[in-house]
């Protein structure tokens, strides 16, 4: 007999793919563009997905706002300390002069004790204004961080294949 031969192979199952990696971000939120589809090849670095970054970019306008608030503090605890120095500067003189008089008899003890506490009190609000430019500084420091965090989150709402070749399986959850 002459004639045409068919094979046929037959089976069920299910196909894996040879490598499978999962795709994920840092921060959630609702998916604004979606550039690929059920088992797409990607490259690495492409970018596959994007987040909806509005929320982000509030958080970071915020975080920037907030930095810029400490230094503006951080200034105006310095020009105190500026001038709580030049006040205790003041008083101690005021007292070293009612010192003198007062060792010559033209001031009262009473006065001489009012220039004292005058002059103690002046000294306490360069300990105190020095306090809060470190605390100020501090601030800084904090407002500075968050705006590093803010950026951060905000550079994770864009999604990038993590290596080439890559078939990404989309489901949402």
């Amino acid at each position: 007999d002459r004639g045409d031969m068919h094979e046929v192979v037959e089976a069920t199952g299910t196909i894996n793919a040879v490598t499978t990696v999962q795709v994920g971000s840092q921060v959630s939120g609702t998916i604004s563009k979606l550039n690929v589809d059920f088992n797409s090849k990607v490259k690495q670095g492409e970018v596959i997905a994007q987040i909806d970054p509005s929320l982000f970019q509030g958080a970071m306008l915020q975080a920037e706002a907030d930095a810029a608030n400490a230094k503006a503090n951080l200034t105006a605890a310095q020009a105190n300390l500026l001038k709580a120095k030049a006040t205790a500067a003041q008083t101690k003189a005021d007292y070293d002069r009612t010192a003198g008089l007062f060792k010559e008899g033209v001031m009262s003890q009473q006065q001489l004790d009012l220039a004292k506490a005058n002059s103690d009190t002046g000294e306490a609000g360069v300990s105190a204004a020095e306090a809060q430019v470190t605390q100020a500084a501090a601030q800084v420091k904090q407002k500075d961080a968050a705006v590093t965090v803010a950026q951060t989150n905000l550079n994770y709402t864009t999604i990038h294949a993590p290596i080439d070749g890559t078939v990404i399986a989309r489901s949402v959850d």
